[in-house]
């Protein structure tokens, strides 16, 4: 058995070799997710179909949560242009602004993909009740990020989404519960 005094110098060398800070590996690879229900409003989104201007979308926002810590650290803007659809599902271009105001991850990323949107086949409810009407993904190999501010200046970077929307109401409403995982260089 441990005597307290060991026990004391164990736990203070352990507490001080963690890192007080973010650790920039861990801002390279973020998981977040958006989470609520959002008013649509018109905006512009930077140039998707070259032509140097920029394009209109339909936006919401939403609360932005660390998945990890499950801590709310801003909001998220997540704009949808180029909707078409083909059968039962629908492709867009999602460009989506991530407001991170938490402490190290302060900044602003925005992340744009081709998106493919499409009905779900078996009830699909959240743990709170929350009923979503259609799956959503996206996921490229090229860099995703159009911009960044703080830490986020200069970044490049993947972008995968994968998410459940509520679209019964759209484009009035939206309700969103979607991960972006990305990973940046």
């Amino acid at each position: 058995m441990l005597s307290k005094k060991h026990a004391v110098s164990m736990f203070l060398s352990v507490a001080l070799s963690l890192p007080l800070s973010v650790s920039a590996e861990s801002v390279k690879h973020l998981v977040l997710n958006l989470v609520g229900t959002g008013t649509g409003y018109s905006k512009l989104v930077p140039d998707i179909d070259g032509d140097t201007l920029d394009d209109e979308a339909v936006c919401f926002d939403v609360d932005l949560f660390n998945q990890k810590t499950r801590r709310r650290i801003g909001t998220a803007t997540d704009c949808l242009s180029n909707i078409t659809t083909e059968g039962d599902a629908i492709k867009l271009v999602g460009t989506t602004s991530f407001h991170l105001a938490g402490g190290e991850l302060r900044g602003e990323l925005v992340t744009r993909g081709l998106t493919t949107v499409q009905p779900v086949i078996q009830p699909t409810v959240s743990a709170n009740g929350q009923v979503f009407t259609h799956m959503t993904g996206a996921a490229g190999d090229g860099n995703a990020v159009l911009s960044g501010t703080g830490r986020y200046s200069s970044s490049t970077g993947t972008s995968r989404l994968s998410g459940l929307v509520n679209l019964a109401d759209f484009p009035a409403t939206a309700t969103f519960d979607c991960l972006f995982v990305i990973d940046l260089d």
